[in-house]
């Protein structure tokens, strides 16, 4: 019986008559049970043991009746010839009769050796953008099988259903998160599987074009709402470039109280959305063997008591280049991390890099630079950018941009490496300004990486920080205008300010601040971790500015001093006469910035 993916895909009517089919299956008799096949028809179960155990087993075989039924459903047209249709149907497919079919399944952990000979382990359940919502989902030798028609699902998912009927428990999702990948041909993926990268890391998925791992999971309280936020880190396992976007209103999570979580599709960063195949953002590139970052803010309003333990899932797709401004849409990747909790991330190794992850660059090519035993560029050179297609994404056959391993030393607080360009914090200075609104304001300097100019605006509305205590920070008021950066322009819809520019191996300083109201006169955190966006801008005919891509940055482990601006705010320095208490306390002059930022926050 050939694999359901060497099928031609189908239309929107003939998945849904497919899905009656699976419904609906050509059985040897009333009440049989049978095994889902999307490519002849389905066998009826002639023998079963081991039900819901590890060493769950069926035989089937196709039927007189069940050949002749499906072969009735295969031949719909014209009436006056349907019998003679039918009754070549069911010659051409004697040899389907009497041939055995066996299936087996590890209910204990998620394991399923299926109808076509491959074997497949569990990755999760359907989410409900689509048919099948709340079924299995099932990974083969070549990544997550499509719940479409031609690629078999759902298929696996009711061969699964008569080994271990019932609900699938958390505990066998996370058994099956640890098996080894699955060999042989299932799957619907064109790319030869890669090696596996996650290393049986809890906090981190795969599939066969990319790894996804958890770089930080924090859970906050703002006011009646729970908050989630989630920074997921994408590590390209293929030798060529990979564009991913996100599929708008696929994502949520689940606490262990029932508590479904929504991902706010207006704060998801770094990565573009897929609305449709014309209206797609080609923005998120990786380069073959590179990282990059996306962060997602999940919401939950409810009234009752809140988890402490999370199941997250959301969906991806590729996007793939067609030059000349087009880009058709490739393999949808539905992605589940189970067992989250508060301060959750990937261990080192698996999909997570020594170090953040880099990202090719808009710059003109160059050639690359890389050492003699094709590691990172030797101290000082920057690495080779990569041109841009006009939706963003990188050219097809255009070499990659290097590894710059390194530049922020693995684990090191306040640094972040886009690739292109490093971000480091300077100096952070929380303060109490008003008497109860509690804010941090952080000077950070960034490095053009290239070899090439640099321009970044700050993306409006991104900014946003969270402390040890699990207390969330915003950059203002909802609805007002945002004004809590200093240094560099904004990017807000379609408005660009390029003032930000950056020769090849240049630095430039700017400031953001977050702010925290009615919070309290005490300063009671140690340290926080600041999230913001940048976007990397361009001018091709060098009048209209257009953006190239979004970086989801994530400075974490800022500490700061004490200060409080609650009293009367310090006089700025005379630029004719040098304030000495200024000198020996630079926050001085910070905490004068921060006051004056505040009155822009508060509309003031």
């Amino acid at each position: 019986m050939p694999h359901p993916s060497k099928l031609p895909k189908t239309d929107g009517f003939l998945v849904a008559l497919v899905m009656l089919t699976l419904a609906r299956p050509a059985l040897g008799g009333a009440g049989a049970e049978w095994l889902a096949s999307t490519d002849g028809p389905s066998p009826t179960v002639t023998a079963k043991s081991g039900v819901g155990t590890a060493q769950a087993a069926a035989e089937a075989q196709v039927t007189n009746d069940g050949l002749r039924t499906w072969c009735s459903e295969q031949e719909q047209g014209d009436p006056a010839t349907a019998t003679s249709r039918v009754n070549a149907c069911v010659k051409r497919e004697q040899g389907q009769l009497g041939k055995t079919y066996r299936i087996g399944a590890d209910c204990t952990v998620g394991r399923l050796q299926a109808l076509d000979g491959n074997g497949y382990v569990l990755d999760g359940l359907w989410d409900n953008t689509d048919v099948g919502a709340g079924r299995t989902r099932w990974r083969g030798a070549n990544g997550v099988v499509g719940r479409d028609s031609a690629s078999g699902g759902l298929a696996l998912a009711q061969q699964w259903e008569v080994l271990c009927p019932g609900r699938v428990s958390a505990s066998v999702l996370s058994r099956a998160r640890s098996l080894p990948p699955p060999t042989g041909t299932g799957g619907a993926s064109a790319d030869a599987a890669p090696a596996a990268v996650c290393g049986g890391d809890p906090n981190c998925t795969e599939v066969s074009a990319f790894a996804v791992s958890v770089v930080e999971f924090r859970a906050s309280l703002q006011g009646n709402y729970k908050l989630l936020t989630v920074t997921l880190r994408f590590r390209n396992k293929l030798g060529r470039q990979l564009v991913l976007g996100y599929v708008p209103a696929s994502g949520g999570a689940t606490d262990d109280r029932g508590n479904r979580y929504v991902v706010r599709d207006q704060d998801t960063r770094g990565i573009g959305y897929i609305h449709s195949q014309h209206q797609l953002d080609d923005k998120f590139v990786i380069a073959p063997g590179q990282t990059a970052d996306a962060r997602f803010g999940l919401v939950w309003g409810g009234q009752q008591l809140f988890g402490n333990t999370f199941d997250l899932d959301l969906t991806v797709r590729e996007i793939l280049p067609q030059g000349n401004g087009q880009a058709t849409l490739g393999p949808e990747y539905p992605l589940q991390i189970v067992g989250l909790v508060d301060g959750a991330g990937s261990r080192s190794g698996g999909a997570v890099a020594q170090g953040p992850g880099t990202t090719p660059s808009s710059a003109p090519s160059t050639s690359p630079s890389t050492s003699p035993a094709g590691g990172a560029p030797p101290a000082g050179a920057p690495p080779a950018s990569t041109p841009t297609s006009p939706l963003g994404g990188i050219l097809p056959g255009m070499p990659a941009a290097p590894t710059t391993a390194g530049r922020c030393p693995t684990g090191a607080a306040g640094c972040y490496d886009a690739g292109s360009f490093t971000i480091s914090v300077v100096q952070t200075v929380p303060a109490v300004v008003g008497g109860r609104n509690q804010l941090v304001r952080f000077s950070v300097r960034v490095k053009n990486q290239t070899n090439q100019p640099l321009a970044l605006a700050y993306k409006a509305g991104s900014s946003s920080a969270v402390d040890d205590q699990g207390a969330a920070y915003g950059w203002g008021r909802p609805g007002t205008h945002d004004a809590s950066v200093q240094g560099i322009g904004m990017l807000e819809g379609a408005k660009i300010d390029p003032q930000f520019q950056l020769p090849p191996g240049g630095t430039r300083d700017a400031a953001l601040s977050v702010i925290r109201f009615d919070a309290g006169p005490k300063l009671t955190a140690r340290s926080y971790t600041l999230n913001t966006v940048l976007v990397e801008v361009r001018s091709p005919n060098g009048k209209q500015w257009q953006q190239v891509r979004e970086y989801a940055i994530r400075l974490p482990g800022l500490g700061g001093g004490v200060a409080s601006a609650s009293g009367p705010a310090p006089q700025p320095p005379n630029p004719a006469a040098p304030n000495p208490a200024a000198a020996q306390n630079p926050a001085n002059d910070q905490m004068q910035k921060a006051t004056d930022l505040l009155k822009g926050l508060l509309g003031k």
